[in-house]
């Protein structure tokens, strides 16, 4: 299998599995900077394995990337250095660079209008936060994973009704902080 087809297959099981591996990972973690440390992680490993040793023998890349995401949990929160973790550009190889440099070199929204965009949501997520681990984890599965309610209710072991009420009167107090 060529480079190509590595990066074909990781971007087809990535769109495919971003949002189950993002519930998991956030139903473990009690901050979401690490749930995102951690999610890259999970698929910066999984790319390494296939373009290491293929793919041909993975049947569900779904259960693959959990088996992985629950190791880099358990690792991540451990306090162990991690092995394989990426230290500097010269961990990768010239074939990854590439990618790096195509992926950077893409047509890009302009500056003023992602960093607007981001403060305001930066704001707003961390306003969130500071109300509780709870609140924060309902609002990444809803809006983030685009999880049903009563999903997120299973997931993090909590009623319908206290999900609901943690996500609308938090949107109601966002909106009046933030005159949305």
């Amino acid at each position: 299998m060529g480079g190509a087809s590595h990066e074909e297959y990781f971007n087809q099981v990535y769109d495919q599995t971003h949002k189950a591996i993002s519930r998991f990972v956030v139903s473990k973690c009690g901050s979401l900077d690490d749930a995102e440390d951690i999610i890259q992680n999970v698929y910066a490993r999984f790319y390494k394995r296939i373009t290491q040793k293929g793919c041909e023998d993975i049947e569900s890349p779904e259960a693959f990337l959990i088996n992985i995401a629950k190791f880099e949990c358990r690792t991540y929160f451990s306090g162990r250095k991690k092995r394989d973790k990426v230290t500097s550009f010269s961990d990768y190889t010239e074939e990854e660079m590439v990618k790096i440099e195509e992926e950077m070199s893409r047509p890009q929204k302009r500056m003023e209008d992602v960093l607007t965009d981001k403060l305001l949501a930066k704001q707003i997520f961390d306003d969130i936060m500071k109300s509780d681990k709870l609140t924060g984890q309902i609002f990444y599965l809803y809006f983030a994973c685009d999880m049903k309610l009563e999903d997120i209710a299973n997931e993090l072991d909590v009623t319908l009704s206290t999900v609901k009420n943690k996500l609308y009167r938090t949107i109601e107090r966002q909106k009046k902080k933030f005159k949305l």
